[in-house]
């Protein structure tokens, strides 16, 4: 797999500068020479300033960041278990709108509050509901102040990712870390648009009540991209408003059965999500209650400002089987780090 969206995280900080003196001057990139015109012919000269960039420049530096992130609290321990749960092919991602964000999609909070500019509802109201993460409230104040079908457009046109080139951050060493099972809340294409321009398009990207397909459909030659809560393109079956999330979550329904089973039998790692008090967090609490041998699931958390408050959020998330790596550095770098580290099989080679 050669993926073109690390290898322009490269070419970014590649600078191109004119050796003179001679009549035709040299170009050099890196440390290699090489005249123009063999700038599009030098394939071996790319590689191997690529791979020496990947390991005597960005490999070093997440080694860096990861290794202070792992120094916190019980994060060395824990993350030593993820490896190794990812070594044993445990571990599917559970990926949340944090990790679009770098792509230029707003979070969940950010899309409800720019939305109201579309309605006369209370902003005051609407921004209360988002600061607290009541997400479903918030959703339905705004769904009751406009029609439809601008709120279906507003999801539409806003969660849409048309410029495959503006795809950055974490979310792009996914198609080389875990290539055959991805599950999200997302109703964006970020993903779908990434592991296809990777080359490892998804077999299977299954969105809202069509993940009632997944146990027939499962194989380990193909591909799945599990959609919990819908498509953004695709009303039918999206999962926003409380109304929504009361048919999919309600007990003995398919989906809810679905997603259980997935929580009970992977060890899921959640990245770029709040982990607030949101259904999801509730049915995986509700299934630890009764399964003591679900596996364990881990996140990747920004740390609370105090020690009190980090404290009394483990304590939360452990309760619920979902254990914490902290980190207190800047989200993307965080998430990158920790991400490089799973390479357990280095896969980085194909980039």
């Amino acid at each position: 797999m050669r993926n073109r969206f690390v290898r322009k995280w490269f070419e970014d900080q590649l600078r191109f500068r004119l050796s003179g003196g001679s009549e035709e001057e040299s170009v050099f990139i890196g440390a290699s020479e090489f005249l123009p015109v063999q700038v599009l012919n030098e394939f071996e000269a790319y590689e191997q300033e690529f791979i020496t960039w990947i390991y005597e420049d960005w490999k070093p530096r997440q080694d860096e960041i990861r290794e202070e992130i792992l120094n916190k609290y019980s994060n060395r321990d824990r993350y030593r278990d993820l490896v190794n749960a990812v070594e044993r092919q445990q571990t599917v991602p559970f990926v949340g709108s944090g990790m679009s964000v770098p792509s230029g999609l707003p979070t969940w909070g950010q899309f409800l509050v720019s939305t109201g500019e579309y309605t006369q509802c209370d902003s005051s109201e609407l921004n209360r509901l988002v600061e607290c993460s009541a997400f479903e409230e918030a959703a339905d104040l705004l769904s009751r102040c406009m029609n439809p079908r601008l709120f279906a457009e507003r999801v539409e046109h806003t969660l849409r990712v048309s410029d495959t080139d503006s795809i950055s951050g974490p979310v792009c060493l996914l198609p080389s870390l875990f290539p055959n099972f991805i599950i999200t809340t997302n109703l964006d294409n970020v993903l779908e648009h990434l592991f296809t321009t990777c080359g490892v398009p998804f077999a299977y990207p299954l969105s809202g009540k069509r993940i009632v397909d997944y146990r027939q459909l499962k194989d380990p030659d193909e591909s799945f991209l599990l959609k919990l809560h819908g498509d953004h393109r695709d009303q039918e079956g999206r999962v926003l408003l409380p109304q929504e999330y009361d048919e999919a979550y309600a007990v003995n329904t398919p989906i809810r059965e679905e997603i259980a089973l997935l929580f009970r039998n992977n060890s899921l790692l959640f990245l770029g999500c709040s982990l607030g008090p949101d259904r999801t967090v509730r049915l995986v609490h509700e299934i630890a209650e009764v399964d003591s041998n679900m596996p364990k699931h881990y996140a990747f958390l920004a740390q609370p400002d105090s020690d009190t408050d980090r404290v009394g959020r483990e304590n939360i998330l452990t309760e619920r089987g979902i254990f914490p790596i902290w980190y207190d550095l800047p989200h993307d770098d965080s998430i990158m780090a920790l991400l490089d580290g799973l390479d357990v099989g280095g896969t980085q080679q194909t980039w």
